[in-house]
């Protein structure tokens, strides 16, 4: 008996020996990793850069010092220059809109937001083109990358990614693998790294609270190469079932934390926006049935393609692309929509 005790005590000590082993290869494992992937990020696009230096910005905020939020895609932190709405409300805001942000994302973004805030009022961008199913990477990493570590962040990887983008997602060695080549380059002095020569040029582009610039005019021959031999066939768009549900969370979690939700849509070129609507999908349906959602939510609405069109709040000439303001007319509209905005609360005081 006793050598078969000895026995199972030595084979317990060699089972801790190897488990030590692995959990320590893993945990070099996991800083290599990290090491690396900062790495071979550097040498990468600095397209992303503005996620990194807003979610600093917002971690550097004063806790429980905003009261207005803006949410959504780039509509919203392309349109929406929170220092606008702080000058004429006497407020403080802050902008978390993303690429591409869909409901889903924009939940998780909401939940990690009211961590260190407690706003009492959310804007949210409503934005059709994002209810979709598409399989986005890129976008989602930006939020992702950027977010402090948390079980939020947790949920945020296992429901905005699709189980194939998790690797990605996780290890950003294998995320941007790509670029060994080019950073082993840089590393033995062949190239230079002309990223870091375009950051200090990109960074400018930030104003500040989650707000870009952007100074580009849109050509209107642009418009019509996009419709060029295309046939006229408007349909009706198909919202997508997952992301509606993710919306509806938004509004529950409004109502839990006492948050007056507040929805609009931010203008596309209205050039853009008739061609649309005669080639590829109806937006009076599209229209109508934000409203119906808004109205069943008994939440208010602003659309800025009806309201503009209606206005003529905007130029072609305030636009940067055929769905996004340049830096003249997300001035304008931010004016506009603090006006309403203001006359909305005071209505609820």
């Amino acid at each position: 008996m006793k050598k078969l005790r000895n026995l199972s005590i030595s084979n317990f000590k060699n089972f801790s020996r190897k488990s030590f082993r692995v959990l320590v290869f893993f945990g070099l494992f996991l800083i290599f990793n990290y090491f690396i992937g900062l790495e071979l990020k550097k040498v990468d696009s600095v397209d992303n850069l503005y996620a990194k230096v807003k979610w600093q910005e917002f971690y550097e905020t004063d806790k429980n010092s905003l009261d207005l939020v803006f949410l959504g895609s780039s509509y919203s932190y392309r349109s929406f220059d929170a220092s606008i709405f702080d000058e004429k409300l006497n407020l403080e805001s802050f902008n978390m809109g993303s690429p591409l942000q869909k409901p889903i994302e924009s939940y998780y973004v909401l939940k990690e937001t009211l961590k260190y805030q407690n706003p009492s009022y959310l804007v949210y961008d409503i934005n059709w083109a994002v209810f979709n199913k598409d399989k986005y990477f890129n976008t989602k990493v930006w939020n992702f990358d950027n977010m402090k570590s948390s079980f939020n962040k947790i949920g945020y990887l296992l429901n905005v990614f699709d189980i194939d983008q998790y690797l990605n997602a996780t290890f950003k060695s294998v995320r941007y693998h790509d670029n060994f080549e080019k950073l082993f380059r840089i590393m033995i002095g062949q190239q230079e790294n002309i990223n870091n020569q375009n950051v200090e040029e990109y960074v400018k582009k930030y104003k500040g609270k989650g707000f870009v610039i952007n100074n580009e005019i849109l050509s209107i021959n642009e418009i019509d190469k996009i419709f060029e031999n295309r046939i006229k066939n408007p349909r009706v768009y198909t919202w997508d079932e997952e992301q509606l549900s993710y919306f509806n969370k938004i509004i529950d979690l409004c109502e839990k934390e006492n948050i007056r939700l507040i929805l609009e849509t931010a203008p596309v070129n209205p050039v853009y926006l008739k061609n649309y609507n005669e080639y590829w999908y109806d937006y009076s349906s599209i229209h109508n049935f934000v409203v119906s959602l808004a109205n069943d939510k008994n939440l208010t609405y602003f659309d800025y393609n009806m309201i503009n069109a209606a206005e003529k709040i905007l130029v072609n000439s305030d636009f940067a692309d055929t769905n996004h303001l340049n830096y003249s007319g997300a001035e304008k509209i931010s004016v506009d929509f603090a006006d309403r905005l203001k006359l909305e609360l005071l209505e609820l005081k």
